[in-house]
């Protein structure tokens, strides 16, 4: 990537307004628990204050999408998605780099039994342009997502795909998302066998939530109070629960690890 990620700034803590629900409000934050690790991600990155300014600049002001460096490319984005959408609205497509679930093929007209009609999934779907005539193809149901990256060709309404996948370790993750992928050509639907539920989505949305409450300026008391025992509304808190007191230094600590960058490296895993 070259450049430092402006998500790792300190300032990343002071999101707020309208980018961030009233973290006290655990409904506001229950579509995160069926979300998958791409869209956890996002909530995170659209909450940077640098992430927002950019992406809220003038088009002419922004460069081509599928640049790396100065640009979407420098959040592991390809194009910008509007900070002000959240799941399941948002439709971030990252790339390879951040995100290595990305099936790689190349595409051609298709006729035939053995195409994929993407005419019926084309409320699901989203396509970027890239650099070099590539395509970045983002399908996505809000919580669940497929991204192929197409290396050469057009994608229209139908398309017939040549899978790109080689080696062995490299092979895991985009063998992962043609399984995803096959069985969505087959049923129209995403399954949950090949979806699963993140398992620690409960503990993300817990750590999305502290760091809305410090960027709201709440204290470790109150979050402590709010997220994790009531009793932490007691006087001498920190001294009578030690454990709650440790839990709650855990959680803002991972809350501001991951807006400082931190969701990069659960994206990748």
């Amino acid at each position: 990537m070259g450049q430092a990620c402006p998500g790792r700034c300190p300032g990343a803590m002071r999101a707020g307004g309208r980018f961030g629900p009233d973290w006290r409000d655990s409904q506001a934050y229950a579509p995160l628990l069926g979300a998958e690790r791409a869209l956890f991600a996002w909530e995170w990155l659209r909450r940077d204050p640098a992430y927002r300014k950019a992406a809220e600049s003038p088009p002419s002001r922004q460069p081509p999408a599928g640049r790396c460096g100065p640009g979407p490319g420098q959040w592991g984005l390809h194009a910008f998605e509007p900070p002000e959408l959240a799941v399941p609205r948002a439709r971030p497509v990252w790339r390879l780099d951040v995100h290595p679930y990305v099936l790689p093929a190349y595409s051609a007209p298709g006729s035939g039994g053995d195409i994929l009609d993407l005419g019926r999934f084309a409320p699901l779907c989203r396509l970027v342009a890239g650099s070099g005539g590539r395509q970045h193809l983002l399908i996505c149901d809000g919580l669940r997502s497929i991204r192929i990256d197409i290396l050469g060709g057009t994608v229209g309404s139908r398309v017939r795909l040549r899978y790109l996948i080689s080696g062995f370790e490299a092979a895991e993750k985009p063998l992962v998302t043609l399984r995803q992928l096959l069985a969505l050509r087959r049923s129209g639907r995403f399954y949950s066998s090949l979806h699963p539920v993140e398992a620690r989505a409960p503990r993300f949305v817990l750590m999305l939530r502290a760091g809305d409450a410090l960027a709201a300026g709440a204290s470790q008391r109150e979050i402590a109070a709010e997220l994790l025992d009531r009793d932490a509304g007691r006087d001498r808190w920190r001294v009578r629960s030690p454990s709650l007191r440790s839990r709650v230094q855990r959680l803002v600590g991972g809350a501001r690890a991951m807006a400082e960058g931190g969701y990069r490296s659960f994206l990748s895993a």
